[in-house]
């Protein structure tokens, strides 16, 4: 049997993956391993270090952090409450031969209950701590630091002025204020990175109470769309594409197709949520630079996935305004997935999603995509376009792994040699050896099992063994994870550390990274290295 074939009838029909695994990634027993603990945990031969934590500067104007005394003017400097890995930049070398970088983050949420001292919420300073923050690295001592005073570290609220683009501007306007709820981005082509606004409703409904300017009736019309910032030009304005539709989204990757054109892939950010994909108007050879007044986002086609057995066939949408300004509308005919959130391409050109579950999936409408009925444990898919062209109309999709503890859950599956098991796969990226990292997110609702970081080794190959580089600490969960492009380092992002259900700011599940008593949790960027011996 191919090995699709066997993923998929394995999933529905084997009891064999319920077989005990003897040793986990970390050389414990597994169920021992994935449990949540105070502190977070890498496996051997990692080294972890701290790179930025919430409340940490990111201009040089920043005060200290005062996590009892948060005000607006800090709020607006220092790194955000939340963290998604959106890309990382590689600037032009400087004379003086120190290696630098510049990464993009997201902070799409702000929880009153943790973030704030009093645990009420305080709309005028969770819309600043809320946003995007561009930090300069510098390499230095043998580790990546971040840049006092970088040129390029500048922080993207809901008070900055963005520029709006594209075929809808002309009907919404030149301009709006701020960015709201961004999701995960990427990196294109031309350097440039695109961070997609996810379900904006509730911040309007927040900051409404704060600011008139968000009580408009049209305000909506400003936000839900795909955010292009270019990071190395702080000056920039940051831009809104009209021509890649208007809807919440969870996930985004970028390529070029077989001829140059310009494709996205994006997540519809919902339990059945579907999958759609950009398709520029020309080639771009070279790709135009984030530099220019023209992007290669301006125009284009979107197009949805439709399921065909084990296939997906691209459907274009109408080209007419409301498949601009309401997309979701306009896809009616498009194929759900269960919670898809996280996308990546491989350097062979092939399409990854992580889906993260859907128990409203009712027996009669499982497919060999989506093969689990009321299932939250969720899934990795690969997809292969036809002759290797991400422009093409026809994907073959192959199931990786099936997501729950092949001890107790009898249709989760990996392939054998696996040493590790993961729930909920939320964020998908590429590392040096062209393996697939998976971060997972339960929403900090685990007591048994701790979000963590995951490769999944050769998954070009047969078996895709999977092992587990870092567990997060209770009540957090991966925001992503990216490759540095220079010493092969990984960054990942730890979100909203201690936030269990029944935890408060007073009362966190863990204070972690300080572990300190005066201290709150703080969402943290990390570095991960493999150590040279290994």
């Amino acid at each position: 049997m191919r090995r699709r074939e066997w993923l998929i009838s394995s999933a529905l029909f084997c009891s064999m993956a319920g077989l005990a695994r003897a040793q986990s990634a970390l050389g414990l027993p597994s169920t021992n391993l994935q449990a949540p603990t105070l502190d977070d945990q890498r496996a051997p031969g990692w080294d972890r270090r701290v790179l930025i934590r919430w409340g940490d500067p990111v201009v040089p104007s920043a005060p200290p952090f005062h996590p009892a005394q948060i005000n607006a003017a800090a709020a607006a400097r220092q790194f955000g409450w939340d963290a998604l890995i959106a890309g990382i930049i590689t600037p032009p070398q400087a004379q003086d031969g120190v290696d630098r970088l510049v990464l993009v983050v997201a902070h799409p949420d702000v929880e009153a209950r943790m973030a704030f001292a009093d645990e009420r919420d305080h709309p005028g300073i969770a819309g600043l701590m809320q946003g995007i923050s561009v930090l300069n690295l510098s390499y230095r001592g043998g580790q990546w630091v971040t840049v006092d005073g970088g040129y390029q570290s500048r922080r993207i609220t809901d008070g900055t002025l963005c520029q709006i683009t594209g075929p809808a501007a002309a009907s919404i306007g030149a301009a709006v204020q701020g960015v709201l709820a961004p999701q995960l981005g990427c990196v294109t082509p031309w350097n440039s990175v695109l961070v997609p606004e996810g379900d904006t409703a509730p911040w309007l409904r927040r900051l409404a109470h704060h600011d008139q300017a968000f009580a408009k009736p049209d305000i909506g019309f400003g936000f839900g769309w795909v955010v292009e910032i270019d990071a190395l030009r702080p000056l920039s304005f940051p831009k809104k594409h009209t021509a890649l539709g208007r809807f919440p989204r969870a996930g985004l990757a970028c390529a070029l197709s077989g001829d140059g054109t310009p494709v996205v892939f994006m997540t519809e950010a919902s339990p059945g949520g579907r999958l759609f994909r950009f398709k520029g108007a020309a080639p771009q050879n070279p790709p135009t630079s984030a530099a220019t007044q023209t992007s290669p986002l301006d125009s284009g086609t979107i197009a949805v996935a439709v399921i065909e057995g084990s296939d997906i066939v691209w459907h274009d949408l109408a080209a007419e305004p409301t498949s601009l300004t309401a997309t979701l509308s306009a896809a009616g005919q498009g194929s759900r997935f269960d919670d898809p959130r996280g996308l990546t391409i491989d350097r062979a050109g092939r399409l990854y999603l992580a889906c993260a579950g859907n128990r409203a999936r009712g027996v009669d409408q499982t497919n060999p995509l989506n093969p689990r009925a009321g299932h939250d444990g969720g899934h990795v898919i690969r997809f292969d376009p036809d002759n290797n062209d991400l422009g093409a109309n026809r994907f073959t999709g192959t199931v990786l792994l099936l997501g729950g503890d092949p001890q107790t859950d009898p249709t989760a599956i990996d392939a054998p040699g696996s040493t590790a098991f993961l729930r909920k796969p939320a964020t998908l990226s590429i590392d040096r050896n062209g393996d697939l990292l998976i971060g997972t997110n339960q929403g900090g609702n685990s007591t048994t099992i701790a979000d963590g970081l995951y490769r999944l080794s050769h998954a070009d190959s047969e078996p895709d063994a999977l092992s587990q580089i870092y567990r997060a600490p209770i009540g957090a969960a991966l925001g992503g994870s990216a490759l540095d492009p220079i010493k092969n380092h990984l960054f990942a992002a730890i979100r909203h550390p201690g936030a269990t259900p029944n935890a408060s700011f007073s009362n966190p599940a863990t204070r972690w990274p300080s572990l300190q008593p005066q201290m709150p949790p703080q969402t943290t960027l990390i570095t991960l290295a493999q150590t040279p011996n290994q």
